[in-house]
């Protein structure tokens, strides 16, 4: 007789289910790393989607501030004796003189350097605040930045009007081996894009110098090359004054 007993008899395991319960037994460790996980993707998602929302907003906030400073700028000036003011339909206010205008509007690129200094709006800010300097007369000022906006500035329109504006600053301090060197810079390598108003300026530059004939040379050049350019009359005019002194 066999010794095999009936309590020794197992019921036989369901192998499915015996399969998936092994794998929650090996992955219950794990389950909750793999939660915290999910979890944290789901917040950075948000705080990306988050900080770019507000990134845009404070990017339009930033152009909209600079925009209006540049329309204080802009604004005419009143020519009676009413104060200046302004209201829903022109909320930039009016002016009696440039130079209140220019002082307003300086405060105002104050108030967005507070504000926006760090945005992609705070470059094209420096550039015409440098301007607005140099309209007042504060040469150093104006010079200085320039210079700021220069020292990060990628090759681009922009750049070459800063280097102008120095040059002109230069010229103005009477440096004008300094001016002369920066409005080379301004002749392009390719196209005609700004050679107008550099051939124009190294002129001007000569001439002070006392170099008549190099004067000369550059706005016959500037005629020549640049037929259609808007200096190209005075240009001729010029060219006569210093040959027919």
């Amino acid at each position: 007789m066999s010794k095999y007993t009936r309590k020794q008899r197992q019921a036989p395991q369901d192998e499915f289910v015996s399969f998936w319960d092994k794998l929650f037994r090996k992955a219950e460790p794990y389950a909750r790393a793999i939660g915290i996980t999910v979890l944290t993707a789901g917040v950075l998602i948000g705080v990306v989607w988050g900080v770019t929302r507000w990134l845009e907003k404070k990017s339009q906030a930033a152009t909209e501030a600079f925009g209006h400073a540049v329309r204080v700028y802009e604004a005419e000036l009143i020519t009676t004796d009413e104060p200046p003011k302004a209201d829903e339909e022109n909320p930039v206010p009016r002016f009696k003189t440039e130079k209140d205008r220019a002082e307003a509007t300086l405060k105002e690129l104050d108030e967005f350097d507070k504000k926006y200094g760090r945005s992609a709006t705070a470059e094209e800010a420096t550039l015409f605040r440098a301007g607005v300097y140099y309209d007042l007369g504060r040469n150093d000022d104006a010079a200085a930045s320039y210079e700021k906006f220069l020292k990060n500035a990628h090759p681009s329109p922009l750049a070459t009007m800063a280097k102008e504006g120095l040059g002109l600053c230069k010229e103005q301090a009477n440096k004008l081996d300094e001016a002369l060197a920066l409005y080379q810079q301004l002749e392009p390598k390719t196209g005609d894009f700004y050679r107008d108003r550099a051939l124009w300026d190294e002129a001007r530059v000569y001439a002070k110098k006392g170099d008549k004939k190099k004067a000369a040379e550059r706005l016959k050049e500037l005629v020549a090359k640049m037929p259609t350019s808007p200096l190209k009359d005075e240009a001729q005019t010029q060219i006569a004054q210093l040959e027919g002194t």
